[in-house]
């Protein structure tokens, strides 16, 4: 399989849906603050400035105002990617449990175009008269796509809870069926975000499966890296994982020269995923991952971007 491209810097849209493992009063703090979607603008163009051009979006009920925002900005729509995750889960699990999936699946809808919804439809109905789980489980990624459809994609992840339950339930299966739709259909490649790097290893090992892309948790405080930081390391130093590595800074305890010199010792590290909410903040951050990670050695330093007047 050839090599797979991936941005070296992907900016995390957690901040920007108010996601905070640390602090829920924080997270409902810039959940507020960025309803207004023309402060995310601000901070994407910041941030591109900085070298970025790369965004994390999960399917959250924001996504679609956010990329539309995106794609209506001159300057982001022409260079930046979005890296969707599917699917957002705590849209289900509350949307079912407050509307019925009836309903929910009827809002989720509403967000495609009129000749999207004739396709979805025809195939779902197929897919119903038939008991052809594989078919509904493709309908249920186009649907979870619908928010990104004119976007610019860089490759499209599927959720830890849906990785791992896989895992955990042996159905690979499922993960060969998201690699292969979204691939074929959307001409990107497919990546699995897990809480258990081991383990995923492992069985995409038994399934013969080489240059994988994988998202996990990495941090030298072992800030939800599972099931230990020295098993999670000793799977990523063995060659076949394009890896991106998440929650770097472990919610905000390292500082980024800490967390990115250690991440330096992997060469597994492709690329990084972090949340830039704070204006302040990006520049230390981005000149700490370009200093020590060598794949985004090519990132501008603030100082080069200075001097260029941009």
């Amino acid at each position: 399989m050839s090599a797979i491209v991936i941005d070296p810097l992907i900016i995390g849209h957690n901040p920007f849906f108010g996601i905070d493992h640390l602090s829920a009063q924080r997270g409902n703090e810039r959940s507020r603050f960025f309803e207004d979607v023309r402060r995310v603008v601000a901070v994407l163009r910041r941030c591109h400035d900085l070298g970025a051009r790369a965004m994390m979006m999960s399917t959250h009920p924001r996504a679609l105002a956010m990329t539309q925002a995106i794609n209506a900005d001159p300057l982001l729509s022409k260079e930046w990617r979005l890296y969707p995750v599917l699917p957002y889960v705590q849209k289900y699990v509350r949307g079912a449990n407050e509307k019925g999936l009836v309903n929910l699946a009827l809002d989720t809808l509403s967000q495609v175009s009129f000749g999207q919804k004739v396709g979805l439809f025809l195939r779902g109905s197929r897919g119903i008269l038939v008991r052809d789980l594989q078919e509904m489980i493709r309908l249920l990624i186009d649907i979870e796509m619908a928010p990104f459809a004119n976007g610019r994609l860089g490759a499209v992840f599927l959720h830890d809870v849906l990785t791992d339950l896989a895992l955990g339930l042996r159905v690979d299966s499922v993960l060969a069926l998201f690699r292969e739709h979204v691939e074929a259909h959307y001409g990107v490649t497919a990546g699995f975000i897990t809480k258990n790097v081991p383990l995923l290893r492992a069985r995409l090992d038994a399934m013969d499966w080489d240059e994988v892309l994988v998202m996990a948790s990495l941090n030298p405080a072992g800030f939800y890296v599972n099931p230990s930081l020295e098993r999670c390391a000793a799977a990523l130093e063995r060659p076949g994982l394009t890896f991106v590595a998440m929650n770097t800074l472990a919610s905000g305890q390292l500082s980024p020269e800490v967390a990115y010199s250690y991440l330096a010792r992997f060469s597994a590290i492709r690329s990084v995923a972090v949340g830039l909410s704070r204006l302040d903040h990006a520049a230390e951050t981005i000149d700490a991952i370009r200093r020590h990670l060598p794949c985004a050695a090519g990132i501008p330093t603030v100082a080069r971007l200075q001097e260029g007047g941009s």
